[in-house]
């Protein structure tokens, strides 16, 4: 039976059944239905007219709207963080996690091209929507550089009341509408201001002197272990006279980009909106007076390294601007597999270190180098319902026996200058494994929105401050050599046990005696209870937008 649809008024049947579709998706997957949804949509629907004929108009929006919605809740399931239009920016990135896709998006996307390409049509009396078409676009370009919702759309939204949900991206998503919140989402960040506050001296120095040690600071991708309830080979580094202790990363099972912004910059991520190195990098300052600038100011050589491509999470801009002198990417790796297909193993990233920390012994320097691995980087294959923890528990060892190698072998080299040593290396985030981590209870029910044993079904709810120290938790593994307080591991593991990443450079900072006005407050502010660090009122309180201006764009 072939389908019949009505021949006259075919732009209002169009637009009706869009209608009808779209709010029928929200009630579907929201149990919610809020008519302003469709303003973004019915924008969207006339300007396709301009090209498409109708029905295959409202049929491409509608495809257009399921294949976001798509992308969101898989960016929700593996990062509890929503999708936005910063993420349509760094498309590129996206081609690097493909492996977390499923068949649906290829599906939705395979079925856009058919329809637009069966549903071209250009007609002199199509030109009439050329109107609506343009006043879109200028109300896109005019949303990216204005927050005020001064433009045409945004005029419509004030005037039917839409509330932009901005402290939760994801509330914001199930009450306008995917494509209303992507619009809302598009301003890019305003660059914070400066004030008086917080003015740093023009020259750091180091108490130390010569004394000062070698420093190793090692983001562990997806590193999580903990000494009862889940424990990953990780886990033998105390064995090896490291000492345990723990941190609270802002994120989870992704976005590790803002964990290392956190241990960089000394602020917290969280204090503005999206990925700040995707949202500013350029517009850091040369000279931002993050942890390697300090650390170059008091005499080190200061190397990052990271065994994925450099524009990554714009990286390769964000890494000289912080104080690096020198950045080595995958490119500068000798590795000849595809990044798309599969990541390094971390071997090739110790040894890319070693080399420099080589050179910097030989060169009479202190070293500073800030290594970012990747293996251990998810999904995991699951075998026997195993929820992935067998794969991941594989490629941990790998990781964690590669590091092992290369840390005996910088203690080798390091003997030989008689320089001291310090290794710190944390899990950025969790792993995207919710499900095991709530069989082992260190998730419970009133961590998620609702529980009914599903994959997809484990949506986290709003966290209070315990909740979020526990969502966030990750290991921290310290060990100090050659020094003449042998009890700094402890003493260190001792004062960060439990505080967020952002604590990192002021405890660092302390212990290597780094002279910076900022350290010094940094570590007063990580004395407060973890739960209230982690509060985003108190860092809205505590971390002022002036003391971001100082620091990163100054």
């Amino acid at each position: 039976m072939k389908l019949k649809l009505p021949k006259k008024n075919e732009n209002l049947y169009g637009l009706l059944f869009l209608s009808f579709l779209s709010l029928g998706v929200q009630s579907y997957l929201f149990h919610f239905i809020l008519p302003t949804k469709l303003i973004f949509p019915w924008a969207l629907y006339f300007s396709c007219l301009l090209f498409l004929r109708p029905y295959f108009a409202m049929v491409f929006v509608f495809l257009l709207e399921c294949l976001l919605l798509r992308i969101h809740f898989l960016k929700l399931l593996y990062t509890n963080s929503a999708f936005e239009s910063a993420d349509i920016f760094a498309w590129r990135q996206a081609l690097y996690l493909t492996s977390y896709t499923d068949l649906i998006i290829p599906m939705i996307i395979i079925l856009l091209a058919i329809v637009f390409l069966r549903g071209m049509s250009f007609k002199k009396r199509k030109l009439v929507f050329l109107p609506v078409f343009v006043l879109l676009l200028i109300s896109c370009v005019r949303q990216i550089q204005s927050k005020e919702l001064d433009n045409s759309i945004g005029y419509v939204m004030r005037l039917t009341n839409v509330t932009y949900v901005d402290w939760n991206f994801a509330v914001n998503v199930k009450e306008n509408g995917i494509l209303n919140h992507l619009f809302l989402t598009l301003p890019v960040q305003k660059i914070p201001r400066g004030g008086h506050s917080f003015r740093y001296p023009s020259n750091v120095t180091n108490r130390m002197g010569k004394a000062s040690p070698d420093v190793f600071l090692i983001l562990c991708e997806s590193c999580y272990s903990n000494a009862t309830d889940f424990v990953t080979p990780i886990a033998i580094l105390e064995k090896m006279g490291f000492v345990y202790s723990s941190l609270v990363s802002p994120v989870y099972g992704g976005l590790t980009a803002e964990a290392e912004f956190e241990a960089l910059t000394g602020l917290p991520s969280q204090r503005f909106k999206g990925v700040d190195y995707q949202y500013f990098a350029e517009r850091f300052s040369k000279r931002a007076l993050a942890l390697p600038r300090v650390f170059h100011e008091s005499g080190y050589n200061t190397n990052s390294f990271h065994n994925n491509i450099g524009s990554f999470w714009r990286r390769n801009v964000v890494h000289p601007r912080f104080g690096f002198n020198q950045s080595f990417f995958i490119e500068d790796m000798n590795w000849h597999g595809n990044i798309n297909e599969s990541f390094p193993e971390d071997d090739i990233l110790f040894k890319k270190a070693l080399e420099e920390y080589k050179k910097n012994l030989e060169a009479d320097k202190k070293t500073f180098s800030f290594l970012i691995t990747i293996h251990t980087h998810g999904p995991y294959r699951e075998v026997n319902d195993d929820g992935g923890e067998g794969d991941y528990a594989a490629k941990m060892k790998t990781s964690v026996n590669q590091f092992i190698t290369f840390h005996n072998r910088v203690l080798e080299l390091a003997k030989t200058k008689k320089r001291p040593v310090i290794f710190l290396i944390f899990g950025d985030h969790k792993p995207a494994m919710t499900i095991s981590f709530y069989k082992r209870h260190i998730f419970n029910d009133d961590f998620f929105v609702s529980v009914d044993g599903e994959k997809d079904s484990f949506q986290f709810a709003s966290l209070n401050g315990s909740q979020r120290v526990i969502y966030g938790r990750v290991p921290l593994y310290i060990k100090s050599t050659g020094l003449k307080n042998s009890d700094l591991a402890v003493r260190f593991g001792e004062q960060i046990k439990d505080r967020p990443i952002y604590c990192l450079p002021g405890i660092i900072g302390k212990h290597v005696s780094l002279n910076s006005q900022f350290y010094g407050y940094l570590s007063e502010i990580c004395e407060r209870l973890p739960a209230e660090l982690v509060d985003k009122n108190v860092i809205k309180l505590v971390f002022k937008e002036e003391l971001y201006g100082n620091i990163l764009f100054r």
